[in-house]
């Protein structure tokens, strides 16, 4: 891997700590990149990121050769059929509409990553002083309604951050006493402060680590999600936890999924919704004209122990990026969700995400726009199936579940997988027979 010229003092930083064990390759460039990306200045980080992912697509394919099961002969049979998909992906760019698409794509999880990974440089926040969180979720929310999203969760690693740094570890972050802010925020200040502990515990990490430091950082991040969450917000943060450790420590997920069945296993969707959230972002399928996420899912999450939860986490992220592109979404129906056998995975990632859409920037109709888009006419298979994996169910999540999750305070329940009607019914139920225990003892 070519690293800028401006960072030779990367890998002589990086190369000493390096483990004994981290022979693989791959597992060598997710450090390095990692700690460059830290280093790097903030045009620099986003240049070195697509270039990082377009060297992996090569280099990982070159390693792949050089490993001894590679050859085994359950595997030979895939490796000659892989350059027949590259092949056919990559032919698919000379039709200019595909081109057109894959390019926007590319463009759109660009501008995601610049606005998220550098925002305190765009809405020139200081570096070392402490700022009132309603002041800065101001700042957040003068940014164009469809990057305001991206620029709250943002602002929420920087808060975490920046308290963290003057004041010491974090207590009641968010509790509504310490952050009067609007409640449309919430949710993505939720996962911003996430990302931030996240990043923060897991950077300490080698894949030296044992299982007990890996449990002690898992058990720790939990913990500081418990003290400054808000009640109904805590799966926002979790969720990051699983897209922090696939994309910048991939070689923990198994062993970070282990630990958190011992100290949290309630928290195992959101982890996993992460996990896959973090495959769309991954350097490894940034790059939509070289190598398709979708085509991989499947060799990326088979032993996942909540597939359906990944693949919502993997649509979440498609959808919320190019949600202004459903063309490119309908590509994805076409051509991976008419027949998957995680395509209930999908929906819920669709639907979810539009809800977490509605719910941060209310004023605006992006969700609708989306959901009403209507696919090539000509393909009636794909209209029906667009009508039935994404039109009726967000029509009936937005109309019937959305109200509902927000009078519960229940909308972290949308970071990860499961049945948004039996949820709904299960919480109009539950709030009926508290109202009747209530009511019985005041009657008493």
């Amino acid at each position: 891997m070519a690293i800028p010229s401006t960072s030779p003092a990367v890998i002589s930083s990086v190369t000493p700590g390096t483990p004994a064990r981290a022979r693989d390759f791959t597992e060598v460039l997710d450090i390095l990149t990692h700690q460059a990306q830290s280093e790097l200045g903030d045009m620099m980080q986003s240049v070195f990121f697509m270039t990082d992912g377009l060297q992996r697509a090569a280099v990982d394919g070159f390693f792949n050769l050089l490993r001894p099961q590679t050859w085994m002969p359950e595997n030979v049979l895939r490796l000659s059929l892989e350059p027949v998909r590259q092949t056919v992906q990559l032919s698919r760019l000379l039709q200019p509409e595909q081109a057109s698409l894959a390019w926007q794509e590319l463009k759109n999880k660009l501008r995601v990553f610049v606005l998220v990974k550098n925002l305190a440089s765009i809405l020139h926040l200081p570096s070392h002083q402490f700022t009132p969180l309603p002041e800065l979720v101001d700042k957040a929310y003068s940014m164009p309604p469809f990057e305001a999203l991206w620029a709250v969760e943002g602002l929420g690693h920087y808060y975490a951050d920046i308290y963290w740094e003057l004041k010491g570890v974090p207590e009641g972050l968010l509790f509504e006493e310490q952050a009067p802010v609007p409640e449309k925020s919430l949710l993505m200040l939720h996962a911003g402060i996430g990302l931030s502990f996240a990043d923060r515990l897991l950077g300490n990490l080698t894949s030296e680590a044992s299982n007990q430091q890996v449990r002690d950082a898992v058990e720790y991040f939990l913990t500081l999600c418990k003290n400054n969450c808000r009640k109904g917000y805590i799966g926002a943060a979790v969720e990051n936890l699983g897209l922090v450790t696939r994309d910048f420590y991939p070689d923990l997920v198994q062993r970070v999924d282990q630990q958190l069945r011992q100290v949290g296993p309630e928290f195992l969707g959101f982890y996993w919704h992460g996990v896959g959230r973090g495959l769309y972002f991954s350097r490894k399928y940034f790059l939509p004209i070289l190598r398709s996420v979708w085509s991989g899912v499947d060799r990326e999450i088979h032993n996942a122990p909540d597939r359906l939860s990944a693949m919502s986490g993997l649509s979440w992220g498609a959808v919320m990026v190019n949600l202004r592109q459903p063309a490119i979404i309908e590509n994805v129906v076409r051509s991976c969700m008419e027949h998957s056998h995680l395509a209930e995975g999908f929906t819920n990632g669709v639907v979810s995400s539009l809800i977490m859409r509605s719910d941060t920037t209310p004023e605006m109709p992006f969700a609708e726009q989306f959901y009403q888009y209507r696919p090539n006419p000509r393909d009636c298979e794909l209209v029906e199936t667009w009508q039935r994996r994404i039109t009726e169910p967000s029509q009936i999540a937005l109309q019937m579940y959305y109200p509902v999750l927000r009078q519960h305070h229940a909308l972290d329940q949308v970071f990860r997988y499961q049945d948004l009607a039996a949820l709904g019914s299960y919480l109009q139920q539950h709030n009926r027979s508290a109202d009747s225990e209530n009511l019985a003892y005041q009657s008493r």
